[in-house]
């Protein structure tokens, strides 16, 4: 069954090979991951805390799969907007003990031209390069003892080109923030400072394959440019 997720925002990839993230972020160890060109909600994705932020680990993003049933809850795990960390307790306690960088080469949109319809877009650095997205951490146990480490991915306002396809796209860390962002002793609001001159210039998108739609489908196809298509198939004249 296809699954098209209306959001203007939703999922990434994250394929890079291991060599090159442990060079780009200097990155002592590294767990073991499979390349993902779609990478979904309740998955395991590599990400790096300010607790240990010479390693990256697996998080689950937002929630586990056993917790999805309320998807009014599971929804509310996924993203945090960048305008609230510094007013919503729960988010300025992450903002100031439980911060994390989440691995990333490229990111998706649903750009909506009509009622019930959109065209995906990919966004990414020259040559895919990879790139760190801001996120909050979290750790909690279930009823059987078992502990979960998961994440929330912080979201931001668009400006520039990439307004143009959604009004929100992941908080990028450039390297001067992502330095500070994964700094264990940074524990004050300095960091909502840092957080202004956060930017998306250096991204171009352009638009995918349809199939984006489907949560199966986790092919390198998903970084191909294609002519516009609605989330049916349908070509467009809109881009």
């Amino acid at each position: 069954m296809r699954y098209c997720n209306m959001t203007m925002l939703t999922n990434y990839s994250i394929a890079s090979e291991k060599s090159v993230l442990q060079k780009k972020f200097a990155l002592e160890e590294m767990e073991s991951f499979e390349k993902n060109f779609n990478a979904q909600p309740t998955q395991a994705l590599p990400v790096i805390t300010n607790k240990q932020p010479d390693q990256a680990m697996s998080y689950f993003w937002g929630i586990t799969g056993g917790f999805t049933k309320n998807k009014s809850v599971s929804q509310k795990w996924l993203y945090a907007p960048a305008e609230q960390l510094g007013t919503k307790a729960t988010l300025k306690n992450g903002l100031m003990q439980r911060r994390c960088a989440i691995l990333a080469d490229g990111f998706y949109t649903w750009k909506s031209i009509a009622k019930k319809e959109a065209i995906p877009y990919r966004s990414c650095l020259k040559d895919n390069e990879p790139f760190a997205m801001a996120g909050i951490w979290n750790q909690y146990t279930d009823e059987s003892d078992q502990i979960y480490q998961t994440f929330m991915l912080i979201t931001t306002q668009t400006q520039g080109s990439l307004s143009e396809y959604t009004d929100r796209a992941p908080l990028i860390l450039h390297e001067e923030l992502l330095v500070e962002w994964l700094n264990p002793a940074t524990q004050d609001d300095s960091l909502l400072d840092y957080l202004g001159s956060c930017h998306h210039r250096d991204f171009i998108s352009y638009s995918i394959n349809p199939r984006l739609a489907d949560p199966t489908f986790n092919q390198a196809k998903l970084w191909e440019k294609v002519p516009p298509a609605n989330q049916f198939g349908n070509l467009t004249l809109f881009s």
